[in-house]
């Protein structure tokens, strides 16, 4: 979205069309053809950090009207997305494995999950401890509470399962100085601030991070991402050879160049 607005603030109305036809075409997919609930999760979330950090308050006012009345309408016309809300409540009634109890598995992985966290809260049960545990609890169960797993769909409780409340912490520690390094309202920041935001958002639902491609998607976009805004930030450096040429000096105190009046000029 940030394109967009750039594009519009600077006039280049081919640049904005076609980046708003890209954003439409892609939320058009999303809701008429192929849709996660994670991302119907996702958006809005991404949406309200997009208009607080780069749109005046007028004109999020306008977006978010403009958002609930598209939503209205994407609602009268797209069954398959009311099919897929409505399938929420027949996940949550059913109790067994064959592949239409999403949110009632869900909710019996987090709640095992949780037992299996106050039985080792500071250190947790160590790596690869998941299917182990579950396994365990699954003796002599049926339906839903003798399946066995090894994600439980949540990332806090996959990483305190496995190394408790120190894993935790790491584990917040990170995604918050994450989110402090694409602290900028440039576009590089918020490529990598969105990644970051998507991923602790759906890490309600997912494991993502321990999850192959999704893990390396966000280790991939955060570190080119990071990478690029570290290096906006570093101040250009003068080479020291051409700086004493020039009859520039660095000061032990503060670390800063000077430079004569006359300094670089022919004799």
């Amino acid at each position: 979205m940030l394109p967009a607005l750039a594009a519009l603030r600077a006039r280049q109305w081919r640049i904005a069309t076609g980046a708003i036809a890209l954003i439409l075409l892609f939320v058009a997919n999303m809701l008429y053809v192929v849709s996660a609930r994670t991302a119907l999760v996702t958006m809005p979330v991404l949406l309200i950090l997009f208009a607080s950090l780069h749109l005046s308050r007028r004109a999020t006012r306008l977006l978010f009207a403009a958002v609930a009345l598209a939503s209205l309408l994407v609602w009268a016309t797209s069954p398959y997305l009311r099919h897929r809300i409505a399938d929420v409540g027949i996940e949550y009634r059913a109790h067994d494995t064959s592949g239409i109890a999403s949110t009632a598995q869900r909710l019996t992985y987090w709640r095992k999950s949780v037992k299996f966290i106050t039985e080792a809260p500071l250190l947790g049960h160590g790596t690869g401890a998941i299917r182990h545990m579950f396994t365990q609890d699954a003796a002599g169960q049926t339906g839903l509470n003798a399946e066995v797993i090894n994600n439980p769909h949540n990332q806090t409780f996959n990483v305190a399962i496995q190394w408790g409340l120190i894993g935790t912490l790491l584990l917040y520690t990170m995604w918050t100085s994450h989110v402090r390094l694409f602290a900028g309202r440039d576009l590089v920041s918020w490529i990598g601030l969105a990644i970051v935001v998507q991923n602790i958002t759906s890490s309600l639902l997912n494991s993502h991070l321990s999850d192959f491609h999704e893990g390396w998607m966000y280790v991939i976009g955060v570190g080119v991402a990071g990478g690029m805004a570290l290096r906006a930030r570093r101040p250009e450096k003068i080479p020291v050879d051409s700086a004493a040429r020039r009859g520039c000096v660095t000061h032990k105190w503060c670390n800063k160049l000077s430079c004569r009046p006359d300094a670089g000029r022919d004799p």
